[in-house]
């Protein structure tokens, strides 16, 4: 009589993967468990369970806090991966130490939540982001927050594939000069002077506007850290590039009020202004 063939069993090994995350957002589930939102550089967003997470005693430790960077070992499970080993790279501590930089991190990490809503493409998202964290965690006399915020949501639109066009006229392809302008949130870019009145939604922009948004567009992090604008000239750029994400996205942003409310509080403190 043949031997009958024996079912292969998958190793447990099998089942683990190692991957870098920065934590979204959690949430409680039963009596000790938390569901986590993760974003990784290869894997795209990623639910995941931490089992027994918030026993006192739990092996996890308190290293899965929303903008902790992680490196995780994941075991495949029927609903959510489950978390079974976690090594912190930096839980950024600073950024819950001052409330201003908290709003602006709740800010970035929600347009990253967002934009990468299914997408398997993250890792220009994911590098954005671990540059903004860092930067909002440093000392604040040694970074302005709002400058911060401002680069990401235009270096994220770029990366995912949304780059403003602030060179060329959106309607008649013509090379824009910096005055006489207008951009329109909704085609994503700027318009002359001539276009500007047939465009729907089109708004006004003034020259230092326009210059300060070709400036971060093209500067890497670390050369606007410093940069600082005139409260009016600021909430300009602000709102254009704001009116920009939410076209995009089709939908308001939960922390952005969060943010207001913060800056609102702080609106008694002048911005030095200068130019790039």
């Amino acid at each position: 009589m043949p031997r009958r063939g024996r079912r292969r069993r998958m190793s447990p090994r099998s089942r683990l993967y190692k991957t870098e995350a920065i934590v979204l957002r959690s949430m409680d589930l039963g009596e000790a468990d938390r569901v986590l939102t993760v974003l990784t550089p290869r894997l795209g967003k990623l639910r995941i369970i931490a089992k027994g997470i918030r026993r006192p005693r739990s092996r996890l430790g308190g290293g899965l806090e929303p903008f902790s960077d992680v490196h995780l070992v994941l075991a495949v499970g029927r609903t959510f991966d489950v978390v079974t080993g976690v090594a912190l790279e930096d839980p950024h501590l600073g950024l819950r130490n001052d409330l201003h930089s908290t709003a602006a991190a709740w800010y970035v990490v929600e347009l990253a939540d967002r934009f990468c809503e299914g997408a398997a493409d993250s890792h220009g998202a994911f590098v954005l982001l671990a540059q903004a964290l860092a930067a909002l965690d440093a000392p604040a006399d040694a970074v302005s927050r709002e400058i911060v915020a401002r680069w990401f949501e235009l270096h994220l639109l770029d990366a995912m594939g949304f780059r403003p066009e602030l060179s060329r006229c959106l309607d008649c392809g013509a090379a824009i000069t910096p005055e006489g302008n207008a951009f329109s949130p909704v085609a994503g870019g700027v318009l002359c002077g001539i276009c500007a009145s047939t465009t729907l939604g089109a708004r006004s922009i003034s020259t230092d506007a326009f210059k300060v948004l070709r400036h971060l567009q093209r500067c890497e992090l670390a050369e606007v850290l410093q940069l600082s604008l005139a409260p009016r000239l600021h909430r300009e750029v602000e709102r254009l590039l704001y009116a920009t994400v939410s076209a995009v996205l089709e939908r308001e942003l939960r922390s952005r009020d969060f943010l207001e409310e913060v800056a609102a509080r702080d609106s008694t403190r002048p911005l030095a202004a200068s130019r790039p």
